[in-house]
């Protein structure tokens, strides 16, 4: 096979992927701006990296678990320098009701809820990308759930 042809199919797949990534990033960074910035550096990693992708399994598994690894690898670095102030953090937040409520939830909550739920991975593909077992994934969908049902009645309806 031609190497080439492999990278076209790979970055014609990538665009198709983009806001299905964009959407996994933002629950994992909470953040639009930073999300853009995760899909872009990822996206362009991918690219470099395409012929560590074998076909073993889908690529857009392979992707989301890329976005995933450089979020992790994000958060170290996050860590070793000064932490964000309180004041920059409340800063970046979202606005809307439902992606405060979605994005609000605890770590991993919005992420394995949006990888099952909105992008129709199945639970292990789903525990996979996010490196995590089935049962948690599990645990974590029953957690997300329960947190987006508890919301007051009316919430959902408030649009900006």
């Amino acid at each position: 096979m031609n190497p080439p042809a492999v990278s076209t199919d790979i970055r014609r797949d990538l665009v198709a992927l983009l806001p299905r990534l964009r959407r996994f990033a933002q629950t994992l960074t909470g953040d639009a701006n930073a999300a853009d910035t995760l899909v872009r550096e990822v996206s362009a990693r991918v690219i470099l990296k395409s012929h560590h992708w074998k076909g073993e399994c889908r690529l857009e598994s392979w992707v989301f678990n890329q976005i995933r690894i450089g979020w992790s690898d994000e958060v170290r670095k996050r860590n070793r320098q000064e932490p964000l102030s309180k004041q920059n953090a409340e800063a970046t937040g979202v606005s809307g009701c439902e992606s405060k409520a979605f994005l609000g939830m605890p770590e991993g909550l919005a992420s394995t809820l949006l990888l099952v739920d909105v992008e129709g991975f199945d639970y292990s593909e789903a525990a996979s990308i996010l490196g995590v077992t089935p049962e948690l994934v599990s645990s974590r969908l029953c957690a997300a759930r329960l947190a987006l049902s508890s919301q007051p009645p009316g919430f959902a309806e408030k649009r900006a």
